[in-house]
């Protein structure tokens, strides 16, 4: 948004001289067509920038697709971090979605690139899950690195008003989670194992439980939910 701006008086004051007369009719303001922009789409100034899918053709915001990139030989990678140069190929984060466009068979990337293309779509797939739950144990360490991050169950639960959720290592004793879900006021998502967390955060001990923080945490609950989608293991235990 721009700055206001303090207009003297006498400037107000000023009327524009109009223009010479050519005898010519003036021409009507040209409409400007809607489109498919941000207004078109519906967006406010604070929405993100949105994708198409090239499997369900779904429009929706980044932090809900998966970004996929050409090489130069041809050669498909997944972009985690969305910022290799060139064109995109954007895929819902649903295993259906992921499955229907690493189906060489689909053509969906040779459509999108426009070019020929080469993957192994197993070897895709696994690397998608891999560095999605890379991203997530990457993320915990820079909300550490932060001190933004809380980490043990008691701090937790005392901090709980400060929280947007609170993490839990999928392997975390039984008792444990459900003493957490007796007492926590806010979602209970799932993180990947204990000496993960621990090592990513550089913890000297055993973590299994952290907060989420509201604002600061924001990256790690994107990076969270399209893991999750992926990996079946990754769903919260009852």
């Amino acid at each position: 948004m721009r700055a206001a701006v303090d207009v003297p008086t006498h400037a107000m004051a000023r009327e524009p001289t109009p223009p010479p007369s050519s005898g010519a009719p003036a021409k009507a303001p040209r409409k400007r067509k809607g489109g498919r922009g941000r207004r078109a789409l519906k967006l406010g100034p604070d929405d993100g920038p949105r994708r198409s899918c090239i499997v369900c053709r779904a429009s929706g915001e980044t932090d809900a697709l998966l970004r996929f990139a050409r090489a130069p030989d041809g050669a498909v990678g997944f972009d985690v971090g969305e910022r290799l140069p060139g064109r995109g190929a954007w895929v819902c984060a649903t295993t259906t979605c992921l499955t229907k466009a690493t189906d060489p068979k689909h053509g969906g990337f040779a459509r999108a690139f426009d070019a020929a293309v080469v993957f192994d779509g197993a070897v895709l797939r696994d690397d998608v899950k891999a560095l999605l739950r890379a991203q997530v144990l990457e993320r915990l360490g820079l909300l550490r690195r932060r001190g933004a991050l809380i980490t043990g169950r008691e701090e937790v639960l005392r901090r709980v008003a400060d929280l947007a959720a609170i993490g839990l290592a999928s392997d975390l004793s039984d008792g444990s989670r459900h003493e957490l879900s007796e007492r926590a006021t806010v979602p209970l998502i799932a993180l990947p194992t204990m000496p993960e967390v621990t090592a990513a955060i550089g913890h000297d001990k055993p973590v299994g439980v952290v907060g989420v923080p509201r604002v600061e945490g924001a990256g790690l609950l994107a990076a969270l939910r399209r893991w999750h989608s992926l990996e079946a293991t990754a769903a919260p235990k009852p």
